[in-house]
């Protein structure tokens, strides 16, 4: 964790509207990277996960400042989560999401839903 003295809190907060890009100005919306989610296994694998593909849905990340107040995140920003691990999503750890997340890319990306500017094809084994 790192602290910061209270006068350096102005200069953080101008940093990271430097760094961080503003969502809000091209919010990725796509009905294939949502509909792509349905039959899939679920990529949270938690202990109260159902195993069900037939629930699984695109999940959200609604963290990190991805979004705001009742807004949804960009589209990109998600990952397959069957119905009980949609549920209780903020149950789960940051390495939880960020795991789902990943397997979640790699699988848009293997079906061709995703491609990748400059991408050599290695395949992952």
């Amino acid at each position: 964790m790192v602290c910061r003295r209270k006068e350096n809190s102005a200069a953080w907060g101008n940093y990271m509207n430097k760094v961080t890009p503003n969502f809000k100005e091209h919010r990725v919306v796509s009905d294939l990277l949502r509909n792509f989610a349905k039959g899939q296994d679920c990529t949270m694998q938690m202990p109260w996960c159902n195993h069900d593909a037939q629930t699984t849905v695109h999940c959200h990340i609604r963290k990190f400042g991805l979004s705001g107040l009742n807004q949804k995140p960009t589209d990109i920003h998600g990952f397959h989560a069957c119905s009980e691990c949609h549920r209780r999503e903020k149950e789960a750890g940051d390495e939880d999401i960020l795991r789902a997340l990943l397997i979640t890319q790699i699988r848009m990306v293997q079906s061709g839903i995703i491609e990748v500017k400059g991408d050599k094809g290695m395949q992952i084994e």
